[in-house]
């Protein structure tokens, strides 16, 4: 089960995004590990409240967040919700991203390293197959 980010940082889920950072930035000073150390609840909840702004802060993933928040609370997902979401969410991650450079990189570069012990395969065995 998610955590219920809203209720981490003490804030209504109709707040703004002022009311929210200010929530954060409130856990934090009350929370953070430098202030508080030693203290396990706190740190704790300083995990939780940094957890919390990394979706509330954003919002484009608050938006997603607030909506299977929905979803849970009514048990139901109907199709314009979903298609909504699909959109959303592929126009949040775009193509060219850091993480799918990452991919590409190192797909194009197992790629060709298979392609090559392939054509070395190939010739040793042409090779081999000549000199009989």
């Amino acid at each position: 089960m998610t955590p219920d980010h809203y209720a981490v940082l003490e804030v209504a889920s109709d707040a703004d995004q002022r009311a929210v950072r200010a929530a954060y930035l409130r856990a934090m000073r009350a929370s953070h590990p430098d202030h508080r150390p030693g203290d396990a609840v706190a740190a704790d909840h300083a995990r939780s409240a940094n957890a919390a702004w990394a979706v509330l802060g954003d919002v484009s993933r608050r938006a997603s967040y607030d909506r299977a928040r929905s979803v849970a609370d009514t048990g139901r997902l109907d199709a314009r919700t979903t298609a909504h979401a699909l959109r959303e969410t592929a126009a949040a991650h775009a193509a060219y991203s850091p993480a799918g450079d990452r991919y590409r990189r190192a797909f194009h570069a197992a790629s060709v390293k298979v392609g090559l012990a392939l054509f070395l395969m190939g010739l040793v065995l042409l090779l081999a197959v000549g000199s009989l």
